[in-house]
């Protein structure tokens, strides 16, 4: 039995209607997208169609979902989306990818959501991959509401050909900041969102932990073995990106592919609590979230734990406590609460060598471990701060030539510049 077949069948899909076929022909390369009260999936369906095609046959499948609770006015407009993608398809000259169009109208509510409709769609691709009898294939993250670059598919192509170990990697990312259509307000909006986003990231980077990525659904590729291999996409209404990708980064090797571009849209949504539409949402209604981050201060009371992993398995316990006395009060206390000692001092007794802690030590202390201590502390004094300071500063302790009266696009710019996007 192949792996693929072995996952399928540990798996209880919903009844799907299926307006478009997979069509027979080998394909091994996947984009998958999660379609949900969408207004304009023709324009995302349109930017993949305008890229340079690549060697492999490519299969485009959409899952246009809806909960069994969904109010009549989402059914609708999910139904027009049906009819508007098979008049596109049908109505003109098609393009080199094939299209699967899927619809889960009646998912439980209590899972319906993002999450489901992606998993869908990617279980979706390893059902093909297992019926043609293929051994391998690349998934691709993406969205309803994105555009990419002419070379999106040639350079996710290359990359899993010339990095045979990778088993995932991130596509970089930009958001439409200088789009005319934007309201100024939305504008200022999505700039902070996103150097929200990359002070986040690179924060975690400064501090020592290795596997600081970001996580945006629509925006990363898997191999489908590696996919299978950490058990699928969950079914989270939302945060799937978040909690899938970091457990992919305990397989081991993975990359970003920087030459590629995704251009997600900039605009207020309702459908999930998480991610650019629902920030954007909250942003329009005067909400203060985008005005704060978690503070330098703070991440910078974690550099110590990365520091050294390996000296929790080079040194007794007695060393621990030296050591973790010269910590700061808020981490000491937080590795106290939550029983991350013992822990560690199981781990030291399951590992052979230091190699192996140090590599084990990140599946304990996470990204889902950080972000808890980082709200732990959230409510503490100097927890959070204003997101443009705490940037700012992050930006001249990386670079300590950077002028000091940045505004906030230009401080955007600068965070840019340093994930290799011009």
């Amino acid at each position: 039995m192949s792996i693929f077949r072995a996952y399928l069948e540990r798996q209880q899909p919903p009844v799907v209607t299926v307006h478009l076929p997979a069509e027979d022909g080998g394909s091994t390369f996947f984009v998958t997208i999660p379609c949900h009260d969408e207004p304009d999936l023709i324009t995302s369906l349109q930017s993949l169609a305008d890229c340079d095609p690549p060697s492999s046959v490519v299969t485009v499948i959409v899952v246009v979902n809806s909960s069994d609770q969904a109010a009549p006015e989402i059914l609708e407009h999910n139904q027009q989306t049906v009819t508007d993608t098979l008049k596109w398809w049908k109505g003109g000259q098609q393009p080199f990818y094939r299209l699967c169009l899927l619809q889960a109208a009646s998912l439980p509510s209590k899972w319906a959501g993002v999450g489901w409709a992606r998993k869908l769609a990617m279980d979706e691709a390893v059902s093909q991959l297992e019926r043609l009898g293929e051994s391998e294939g690349i998934l691709v993250a993406f969205d309803a509401d994105c555009t990419v670059s002419k070379n999106y598919f040639t350079a996710i192509e290359a990359t899993f050909k010339n990095n045979p170990g990778f088993h995932f990697a991130n596509l970089s990312f930009s958001h439409p900041v200088d789009d005319r259509n934007l309201t100024p307000r939305l504008r200022e909006g999505i700039i902070r969102y996103e150097l929200y986003l990359r002070y986040l990231r690179k924060a975690m980077e400064w501090i020592g932990y290795p596997h600081a990525i970001h996580t945006i659904g629509s925006s990363f590729a898997v191999r489908a073995t590696s996919y299978i291999k950490q058990g699928g996409m969950n079914r989270r209404q939302a945060g799937e990106d978040f909690h899938f990708l970091h457990k992919m980064v305990l397989l081991g090797d993975y990359g970003l592919i920087s030459d590629a571009m995704v251009y997600p849209a900039a605009r207020i949504s309702h459908r999930v609590p998480f991610g650019t539409g629902a920030a954007l949402k909250r942003w329009e209604e005067g909400d203060q979230e985008l005005y704060s981050v978690y503070s330098l201060r703070i991440f910078e009371t974690l550099r110590p734990l990365f520091l050294d992993p390996g000296f929790f398995f080079s040194h007794d316990q007695e060393g621990w406590v030296e050591k973790i006395t010269k910590f700061d009060s808020l981490l000491q206390d937080y590795l106290s609460s939550t029983g991350t000692l013992p822990r560690l001092l199981e781990l030291k007794k399951n590992c052979s060598d230091v190699r192996t802690f140090s590599k084990r030590f990140y599946h304990l202390i996470n990204a889902f471990w950080i972000i808890q201590y980082l709200n732990n502390c959230e409510t503490k004094a100097g927890g959070k701060e204003n997101l443009l300071a705490e940037a700012l500063l992050l930006l001249k302790t990386l670079q300590p030539n950077t002028p000091g009266n940045l505004t906030v696009k230009e401080m955007l710019e600068e965070y840019r510049r340093m994930d290799g996007i011009q």
